[in-house]
């Protein structure tokens, strides 16, 4: 299926979250809006973005760490067709993810707003980067891959960084119920204002976890 510059793989069963409910009206789900559809990011909600996952951090692991977790982000890079060398994830938490990826990449660094949560990283962490992602401290087209899952979008600052033939992948784990949360297109449409190019995606579904590889196009 296509719906323009997205196209749609078949959508895969998956695990389900939906007993925590809808949280559409999150305040994440403004502040994702701000950030990436109107360029809105300054010391007070950085502050405040940085406050609340440090005071969520002692119990992420927890809450978060069951097998499926990474079923989303795995599906992903493979039927999304994702390669490279350098590979960063943005918003990484506590590093849940990395213990699926390390020994994928040559390269892999996580980064987090929150020193908190970097300070509660899983064993087995890769290298650690506490850092705003709206100014991250790389040089213009060295990421061959981005992962972002449940986090925001800087979009001028992703295309800056990423390579050329980079990718993007942008995992929501509960689909329009995450609170940080964009839909595909809208991942699109603001990298396309920032960068004044042409971007196209693969998406697909694992549960109700939604995800894109967003390329430019």
């Amino acid at each position: 299926m296509s719906d323009g510059a997205v196209r749609y793989l078949p959508p895969l069963a998956g695990f389900d979250e939906g007993t925590r409910g809808t949280v559409t009206n999150h305040r994440m789900r403004e502040v994702t809006e701000q950030v990436a559809q109107r360029g809105i990011w300054n010391s007070g909600l950085l502050a405040e973005v940085r406050d609340l996952f440090d005071s969520l951090a002692p119990g992420w692991t927890a809450t978060r760490d069951h097998p499926a977790r990474n079923a989303p982000l795995l599906d992903a890079l493979d039927r999304g067709g994702v390669e490279g060398r350098t590979v960063v994830e943005l918003g990484a938490g506590t590093c849940i993810s990395s213990r699926a990826l390390v020994g994928r990449f040559d390269c892999y660094v996580a980064a987090d707003l929150s020193p908190v949560m970097l300070a509660h990283a899983v064993d087995g962490a890769p290298p650690l980067l506490c850092a705003d992602a709206s100014r991250l401290p790389l040089g213009d087209g060295v990421v061959d891959v981005f992962i972002l899952q449940n986090m925001l979008l800087f979009p001028a600052e992703v295309d800056r960084c990423l390579a050329s033939g980079g990718a993007l992948v942008w995992v929501n784990s509960r689909g329009p119920e995450t609170p940080i949360h964009l839909p595909t297109p809208d991942v699109l449409a603001s990298l396309e204002a920032a960068s004044g190019s042409a971007w196209r995606a693969l998406a697909s579904t694992v549960g109700e976890a939604t995800w894109a590889v967003v390329r430019r196009a």
